[in-house]
């Protein structure tokens, strides 16, 4: 990316020129002067550096525009066109009078959906205006079922899920962010994302009745499945937001979209012992640039539009962030979880920056309930507890999870998952080590090796898997725009 800004003056003709000139010098002085907290070479077009620095060459274009309006009209040809020469630039764009290094749009070979509505001149017509747009491609391949995503645990189903390339998450995003301002009196939003893959029926509302919304409703094809994780409306006001209908959960570090992780794999603490997806109500306020807090009512776990076995719980927490390198945050989800019975789940995570290349991750998770397969529809008749060794659902468990990761270099980012999962008396542990690999901004290559291991769990699944007692290689490839 080019860091040194260039100046192209259209020729000005006429009486006054020289005084033109030397006041539009000035002019210029002062624009690049105040552009020396601008730092291009590293920027992005919406970071606030970039945007600092665009402002500055529209104002001082603005300036040469005011001084000689003839300025605004493109100059005359070359007088020599044989020569090769070409018209000036007007001077009243200032794309055209500056060069700030701030103009490529994501990066080498880079794709975006939001670049689509570029203006050309630095404006955007969705960013602009509060929406964003945008998509991932995750696609990979896992030799053994991990005990999570890729198999859907011990279920181990006849769509297997392992041992061949597919498509993980084909996913697309659309929405209009409600900005939190103190200045600001109201503002509103919401998002919509829809989801097609292999992860489908993960990110689906099973926690609902069978056949509402998204669940056992025909949206599903096979291995691959659609979902919808997503679709909520929002407002602000002030330093409060509030978010209404079915969205993400707050609980726990590691997320359903393939873009929020590290690992291509997940904990066992997250696939099983945390819900995916609510419906509710959930405020976050931002009490303070270090503190936010959540508070709000949800219909249990993996609910959308629906309220399975009377769920009804409170969900809020808070973020705190104690320094530059030292952050907290504690979540909680309580009362009638809906499909998981009566209950509460407390996650807990202290994030490190050690170095500017080392930090480290540490996530404390307890899950108490009442469990008993009764509530849940797809299981008729039975009235004994869950037991996750034979059942695959926790009633009790605990999740102690440690990463680090260390950046090698600007394209390559290594990192480390120990995990102890204790899922009704019986221990659980993982040990997940890999890199990720950026060969451009939009693309991420994760090769992976996860160790598993149960001594109090020698069970075999499906076609005679021992599940948690394996080594599983993995590598996705995941693609944004």
């Amino acid at each position: 990316m080019r860091t040194k800004r260039q100046m192209r003056f259209a020729d000005v003709m006429g009486a006054g020129a020289s005084m033109v000139l030397g006041t539009a010098g000035m002019l210029l002085s002062s624009a690049l002067f105040a552009g020396e907290a601008c730092t291009p070479a590293g920027c992005t077009p919406t970071s606030p550096s970039c945007q600092q620095c665009d402002q500055v060459f529209a104002d001082a274009a603005a300036k040469l525009k005011n001084l000689d309006p003839g300025c605004c009209t493109t100059a005359p040809a070359c007088a020599a066109p044989s020569m090769g020469c070409a018209p000036a630039a007007p001077v009243c764009e200032p794309d055209m009078v500056f060069d700030n290094g701030c103009t490529e749009k994501g990066g080498l070979g880079c794709f975006t959906i939001m670049g689509l509505f570029d203006d050309g001149c630095g404006g955007n017509a969705l960013a602009d205006n509060g929406y964003f747009v945008r998509g991932w491609t995750s696609f990979g391949y896992s030799n053994n079922p991990d005990g999570s995503f890729r198999g859907n645990a011990q279920v181990l189903d006849d769509t297997q899920e392992w041992d061949r390339m597919a498509l993980d998450q084909q996913y697309f995003q659309f929405g209009k962010a409600a900005a939190t301002d103190e200045c600001k009196n109201f503002d509103w939003g919401f998002g919509v994302d829809v989801l097609y893959g292999l992860d489908g029926n993960d990110a689906q509302s099973f926690g609902n009745n069978p056949g509402e919304f998204d669940f056992v409703n025909g949206w599903d094809h096979g291995s691959y499945e659609w979902a919808m994780p997503q679709l909520y409306a929002e407002v602000a006001v002030g330093k409060m937001k509030v978010k209404a209908g079915h969205f993400y959960t707050i609980v726990g570090y590691e997320v359903l979209p393939a873009t929020g992780n590290f690992f291509s794999s997940r904990q066992l603490t997250f696939y099983n012992s945390e819900p995916f997806t609510h419906t509710g109500v959930l405020s976050e306020y931002a009490a303070s640039d270090r503190l936010t807090v959540w508070n709000g009512w949800v219909a249990g776990w993996d609910t959308g539009f629906d309220q399975l076995n009377d769920g009804s719980s409170y969900l809020g927490g808070f973020s705190f962030k104690a320094s530059d390198d030292v952050s907290f945050i504690w979540t909680v989800n309580a009362g009638n979880l809906g499909w998981r019975g009566d209950g509460a789940v407390n996650s807990a995570i202290v994030s490190l920056n050690w170095t500017d290349k080392l930090s480290t991750v540490h996530q404390l998770d307890v899950l108490n309930t009442n469990n008993s397969f009764a509530p849940f529809p797809l299981f008729p008749g039975f009235q004994v507890p869950f037991d996750f060794a034979t059942n695959g659902v926790a009633r009790d468990s605990l999740g102690q999870i440690n990463y680090a990761f260390y950046q090698i270099n600007d394209k390559v980012k290594a990192g480390v998952r120990q995990e102890w999962y204790k899922a009704d008396s019986t221990s659980y542990y993982t040990l997940t080590y890999g890199v990720n690999v950026k060969p451009m901004e939009c693309l991420t290559i994760r090769p992976e090796v996860r160790h598993m291991w149960a001594p109090g769990n020698n069970l075999t699944y499906g076609n005679g898997e021992d599940l948690y007692n394996q080594t599983v290689f993995t590598v996705d490839a995941v693609l944004t725009y």
